[in-house]
């Protein structure tokens, strides 16, 4: 048979042309690019810093916790911590306030009658009964630590001195009847504070101090201690108080001597320890209209032991509205006398008041306790 071309079977060529190439090229990339951003996934890192990749490659050795295994245990230097008080200046403080003031005919109101409603209220009606009294001296603190009122101050909240009498009502029946009304605090003699936080006690002979009464007393250069009563003062002038007497002000002297809660760079000295808080309680109420007092110590007065006792009656004066005294009639124009030979100003009628049982003869000014 004769060889017919149209016979022969011939299959179709490929078609290779360069655009064929480029699309496979692209669609591979395009692939690749898509697995690549998944399989990367795993090495994003977010932090506050951004977003980062870390390749295994560039990544920092992790820590020893962090690979199942304890950490180095920290050293620290040992620190000392010295708190320092520097002696203040007392020559030119001038706390004034005593100008205008008033005498004083109050009566005493201890704190177990001011936390007993009934005692309470018999006290007050017999300040605003008639003219005898000008006003009460309610004691809102006593050496036990108890607080009269329901306080607000950190250190009270903290260790549970607060109690639990509304005086708002008391402070308003004796202004509305138009007497005055004072509050007494006892400053560094505090059982409660010092069984409670034992950081804040006065030491003496290795034990905590406690005098001839039983009463702990806290240290004088403590900052709690220091904080504590400034902040009780705030709070009693802005609960309408018209002045805040400061009772337990002063520096207990013993034999043994003391261990202070500071490290001292200087010697103890008790009058910078006293006066110091004093002028801070009356710098911090200055602007309150309410009066800033402190009770004297009998040692301070007659034995001569102010620079022990803390109570430089020089400073005091130039700090206090008036200083009150425990005393008795025999002794009263001779108290008047040793504490008001360095008095720098008003009338010692009214600045000095004597506590007394009964009315003193010939002075304005007094307190009636019981």
């Amino acid at each position: 048979m004769p060889y017919r071309p149209k016979d022969i079977y011939r299959g179709h060529r490929k078609f290779r042309s360069p655009l064929s190439i480029l699309l496979f090229v692209m669609a591979f990339l395009v692939v690749g690019a898509i697995g690549l951003f998944f399989f990367l996934q795993q090495y994003i890192v977010y932090d506050a810093a951004g977003v980062r990749l870390e390749l295994p490659f560039g990544r920092e050795e992790a820590p020893a916790e962090e690979q199942g295994q304890p950490a180095p245990t920290p050293t620290f230097e040992p620190l000392t911590v010295e708190v320092i008080w520097e002696d203040p200046d007392f020559e030119d403080v001038d706390m004034g306030g005593w100008e205008d003031l008033k005498p004083v005919q109050d009566r005493f109101v201890a704190l177990s009658d001011v936390t007993n409603p009934q005692a309470l209220a018999e006290a007050v009606a017999s300040v605003t009964d008639g003219n005898f009294y000008s006003g009460a001296i309610l004691q809102v603190k006593d050496p036990s630590g108890q607080l009269a009122w329901p306080s607000s101050c950190a250190t009270a909240i903290s260790y549970g001195t607060s109690g639990i009498t509304d005086l708002s009502g008391t402070i308003a029946t004796l202004h509305e009847a138009g007497k005055t009304v004072a509050a007494q605090i006892s400053c560094f003699t505090d059982n409660l504070l010092c069984t409670r936080n034992p950081s804040v006690a006065l030491q003496s002979g290795g034990y905590a101090y406690r005098d001839e009464n039983g009463a702990s007393w806290m240290d004088p250069y403590n900052r709690t201690v220091r904080a504590y009563v400034t902040d009780m003062a705030r709070e009693l002038a802005a609960m309408g108080f018209d002045e805040i007497i400061l009772a337990d002000f002063y520096h207990p002297i013993s034999e043994a001597g003391f261990t202070y809660t500071v490290t001292l760079r200087t010697p103890a000295d008790p009058v910078v320890a006293v006066c110091q808080l004093g002028k801070r309680v009356a710098e911090a109420l200055q602007d309150t209209g309410t009066a800033v007092s402190a009770r004297l110590n009998a040692a301070s007065l007659r034995a001569g032991q102010s620079a022990q006792t803390g109570q430089d009656l020089d400073i005091f004066w130039r700090l206090f509205a008036r200083l009150y005294c425990p005393t008795s009639p025999d002794l009263l124009a001779g108290d008047l006398e040793l504490a008001t030979e360095v008095m720098n100003g008003g009338d010692a009628n009214v600045r000095f008041v004597p506590i007394m049982g009964l009315m003193p003869e010939g002075h304005d000014s007094f307190v009636i306790a019981w």
